[in-house]
């Protein structure tokens, strides 16, 4: 099948994505001599891929091609299956792809500053994520987005836009609004969840 997003994710070296040719083959480069775990999913709206998803370890010593086949079949329309949305990272990084929605500048951000659009002066953060898609008519609640602090402790981020990035279709923006309460937290881990599915985590830098 032609032009299915292929995801790897690293717990080291973050995410990385590719997409299938013509003939349904895909390429995925991941880091040599280094001892990290792989999740890697096919993904492509209006389809279920069988496997869902595979995993395996590799250790600084392992080489060579690893071959992953995926088959794909139509959902029905009536069938709702929430996806686990993928946040995208900085290259070779767990860091997040993330830009202030505003200023487009990337981190730190600090959770409050003057150069925004809104009264409340809260500073929003553009994510990039792909596996994420919401039916028709369904609402933006269905998006929900956390962050951890050091110590475990969890705060709520508002979500408040969820939609496709001009001319990448493929790419979805979700932009979340940062609260007070994380501004001594310096990095936090960020997860997304799509009717409580919840993807992958990544790191983003707050300014004190």
């Amino acid at each position: 099948m032609a032009d299915v997003m292929v995801i790897v994710i690293s717990d080291v070296t973050g995410t990385q994505i590719t997409f299938t040719d013509q003939n349904g083959n895909y390429v995925l480069t991941y880091l040599g001599g280094a001892s990290h775990n792989l999740s890697i999913r096919a993904s492509k709206s209006g389809f279920i891929f069988n496997p869902l998803l595979m995993i395996f370890s590799t250790s600084g010593t392992v080489s060579g091609d690893k071959t992953i086949d995926f088959e794909g079949t139509p959902i029905p329309i009536v069938l709702s299956i929430a996806h686990a949305p993928i946040v995208l990272t900085q290259e070779n990084s767990l860091r997040a792809l993330a830009l202030d929605s505003v200023t487009w500048t990337s981190e730190p951000f600090g959770v409050a500053g003057d150069h925004n659009f809104s009264t409340d002066q809260r500073t929003r953060v553009s994510l990039f994520v792909v596996n994420l898609e919401l039916n028709q008519g369904e609402p933006l609640s269905a998006i929900t987005a956390q962050a951890e602090n050091s110590t475990g402790q969890i705060f709520p981020l508002t979500v408040e836009y969820f939609g496709a990035v001009p001319n990448f279709t493929w790419l979805k923006q979700v932009i979340v609004k940062l609260p007070s309460e994380i501004a001594n937290a310096v990095d936090v881990k960020v997860t997304l969840k799509n009717h409580d599915t919840a993807g992958n985590t990544v790191n983003l830098k707050v300014n004190p």
